[in-house]
């Protein structure tokens, strides 16, 4: 017993240790371009079957030395992603205005109103400042103009901007947009956003419209809001175990579902239901939706209900209550897309995307830290990877039940009870000892 807590000491340094790529489930060989210094890859549905950890923290990718490269989840395709480039204004020389002074308002009682202009009254000129402002290397639509100025002048006042591509013709793109800043503190309100309607053009122009106020534009912000991406959704397609009007589902693993489709056995068959879905056998089913599944020979051949879009979750265990009995059980099917994640091509290769491991902790970064200016046109270009066609899992070991697989909590729970046994017997083994050390007589 005395050798034990020596033993154990002597064991946390190999348990503090970052893992290795074999000490990972699923080994995949990643097929890159031998020059790339920043890569993409697609994660393929083995790596969803292997995980272990919803958050994907159990995945890695070893450079041929075995050494962990920095690597980053990039947002999914289908989200939009706004694009945000501040770039300096131009002051422009003052455009000169003719104002009449020479008007006349003569009121007859409440209702008549006569306005007379004297022609021959000289025009009075006012100056209207304006600034410029080249959108240049902004390969997207500006969708908004945000003006940037210094000073904390309360002001209330109006803008035009106009487009053009070569400073001779313009047109008007935003006519008589409000510009305020009024209050302090948490009470300021300011308002300096002007919507455009996904303007391509080289270069900007913004005016004042009536009299200007005592602040100067320095800078503009050009925003593009982006604009979701149609992408391949994959599916994988579920068969239940039925109780009453019940169905139980289990996914073969943690896929990003973000939609779901019912689908009928027969060919005629309409079927509406409600979806759950939890994370594991323990937890609370959650409400997903409403969905009708149905399969309907039509003239121009056979008609099937269209997927339902639900929030993105990565639960594998699902349940659907059937509105009313059906004759057959029908099969669920969830809809994922493939993540894409940005790595670092350091150190030599073949790369290794590894994949499921019990107890690792996350290493993802954030995008910005892994491509360079990420969300900005100035943003590194990253080549494609992939993982190679036909690979399999190298010696991958046998995976013990995940947490949410039915009965594995069973095996959790055992876990526990075998470490709190164990600190038990050291607890034990050290009293002993204090009491055999307490009664020795000293020399």
């Amino acid at each position: 017993m005395k050798t034990l807590p020596w033993l154990l000491m002597a064991m946390a340094p190999l348990a503090l240790a970052a893992p290795g790529v074999k000490d990972f489930d699923v080994r995949l060989s990643i097929e890159a371009p031998a020059e790339a210094s920043l890569l993409r890859l697609n994660l393929p549905a083995d790596v969803y079957r292997a995980v272990r950890h919803a958050d994907l923290r159990d995945v890695r990718i070893f450079n041929a030395t075995g050494e962990a490269v920095p690597m980053a989840r990039l947002p999914r395709p289908t989200e939009t992603q706004a694009l945000r480039v501040e770039r300096p204004l131009v002051a422009l020389p003052a455009r000169s205005a003719p104002v009449r002074d020479g008007v006349t308002v003569h009121a007859s009682g409440a209702t008549s109103v006569r306005v007379e202009v004297d022609r021959t009254a000289p025009a009075a000129v006012s100056a209207l400042p304006g600034y410029l402002l080249e959108v240049k290397d902004f390969d997207a639509a500006v969708d908004e103009l945000v003006l940037i100025w210094p000073e904390a002048t309360p002001f209330e006042a109006a803008v035009s901007v106009q487009a053009s591509d070569d400073l001779q013709q313009w047109r008007t793109v935003a006519h008589r947009r409000a510009l305020l800043s009024l209050g302090e503190g948490e009470a300021r309100i300011v308002q300096d956003r002007i919507a455009l309607p996904a303007v391509r053009s080289r270069y900007l122009r913004v005016d004042w419209v009536g009299t200007p106020p005592p602040v100067t534009l320095q800078r503009a912000a050009l925003v593009s809001s982006g604009r979701a991406v149609s992408v391949a959704r994959e599916w994988v397609e579920l068969s239940g175990q039925e109780d009453a009007r019940t169905i139980d589902f289990s996914s073969p693993g943690l896929f990003p579902v973000d939609a779901l489709r019912l689908v009928p056995v027969s060919d005629s068959d309409v079927i509406s239901a409600r979806v759950a879905s939890r994370a594991a056998v323990s937890g609370r089913w959650q409400w997903r939706a409403r969905t009708v599944g149905y399969r309907v020979q039509q003239a121009g051949g056979l008609d099937e209900g269209e997927a339902t879009m639900i929030a993105l979750t990565r639960d594998p265990l699902w349940r659907v209550t059937l509105d009313a009995d059906a004759t057959e059980v029908p099969r669920l099917a969830l809809g994922w897309t493939p993540e894409s994640v940005a790595f670092v091509a350091r150190g030599a290769g073949p790369y290794t995307l590894a994949v499921g491991h019990a107890s690792v902790p996350s290493v993802w970064q954030a995008p910005g830290q892994v491509v360079p200016g990420f969300g900005t046109d100035r943003a590194a270009a990253l080549a494609s990877a992939r993982v190679r066609a036909g690979a399999a899992p190298v010696a991958a070991a046998p995976r013990e039940p995940a947490p949410w697989q039915a009965g594995s909590h069973w095996w959790l729970w055992g876990a526990l009870l075998l470490g709190v046994g164990v600190l038990g017997a050291m607890a034990r083994g050290l009293w002993r000892e204090m009491g055999t050390a307490k009664d020795t007589p000293a020399k």
